[in-house]
């Protein structure tokens, strides 16, 4: 995963490498190889036609960011899977009772890592939290996860802290986590055939990333949990260090049946079990873990 950032930037193509300028001055070169994206926060960055079209055609997504770290654009391919026409038919007709049964799956993974990072703090909001996992039914009528967030944000930052992604401080470190795991989560969609637009549960008309935005939902907890680790470190801007410690969250480890393998792999896993869950060839799907205590010290010594 790759951010540019700096003013300004130019960003091109060559020999399969993206190139990154200053004015005319080549600051640096990446291979496009093992690249899940291309994050600009630039304020003042060109991108060239080439660079689009190759990215296209490695399915990396180009995502462009305000200057709160929050997406507003993303450039996809429009090709990215051999079967990606019957998939975004199969997304596109899926039934209300399987789109519910899986959002009852992914808002019971969101809240379970929640509880399970309260568990580290010893807090006492913790036993609330397990008995609200329990209610969670088909679809979350009750909207169980708006209860649950009342819970574990004040018990996780501070009883005045408000999840608030228009502010700075702590929320500046989220946003820009939360953007890593999004960017990341989009080219895992891409991955499986599904389209990113078609939701479960997100229906928001402005907003073309309403599946990314469902099943981003339960790595959420593991983004609390690194920044959660760099505030009580002193860190409280988002600096290129800390950018840098934000943006190996995708590489941290998660267990899959005996083994482990990197987050973005679990994303690739993860949307795969969604379609499986859409085709009804499948009725479980793998979820996240809280990333491990002591992966969590060295990310975070790095910084």
């Amino acid at each position: 995963m790759i951010e540019i950032s700096g003013q300004p930037r130019h960003i091109s193509v060559r020999r399969g490498a993206i190139i990154v300028s200053d004015n005319e001055t080549e600051l640096g070169q990446i291979d496009l190889d093992g690249v899940l994206s291309v994050i600009v926060t630039s304020r003042g960055a060109t991108v060239t036609t080439p660079m689009i079209t190759e990215a296209a055609a490695r399915n990396i997504p180009i995502i462009i960011c305000n200057d709160r770290f929050q997406p507003v654009s993303l450039s996809l391919p429009l090709v990215q899977h051999s079967d990606q026409t019957r998939r975004f038919e199969t997304q596109a007709l899926a039934k209300k009772g399987i789109k519910n049964r899986i959002w009852q799956k992914i808002i019971k993974g969101k809240v379970k890592n929640q509880a399970t990072l309260l568990v580290l703090y010893q807090s006492a909001s913790v036993e609330r939290l397990n008995r609200l996992h329990t209610l969670i039914k088909s679809g979350d009528p009750q909207n169980i996860e708006a209860q649950a967030a009342q819970v574990y944000w004040p018990a996780l930052f501070g009883r005045d802290f408000r999840r608030d992604r228009h502010k700075g401080d702590v929320n500046a470190l989220l946003n820009y986590g939360y953007a890593i795991i999004r960017s990341a989560m989009v080219s895992a969609v891409l991955s499986a055939g599904l389209h990113p637009t078609f939701g479960m549960f997100h229906k928001n008309k402005n907003n073309p990333l309403c599946l990314v935005d469902d099943l981003m939902e339960p790595y959420r907890p593991l983004v609390d949990q690194l920044v959660k680790r760099l505030v009580e470190r002193g860190h409280s801007n988002v600096t290129t260090e800390v950018k840098r410690c934000l943006a190996s969250i995708v590489t941290s480890d998660q267990a899959v049946v005996g083994a482990t393998s990197p987050l973005f792999q679990h994303m690739s896993q993860l949307s795969y079990s969604l379609w499986e869950n859409l085709d009804g060839q499948k009725t479980t799907m793998p979820m996240p873990q809280l990333i491990p205590e002591l992966e969590i010290e060295a990310m975070v010594s790095e910084c």
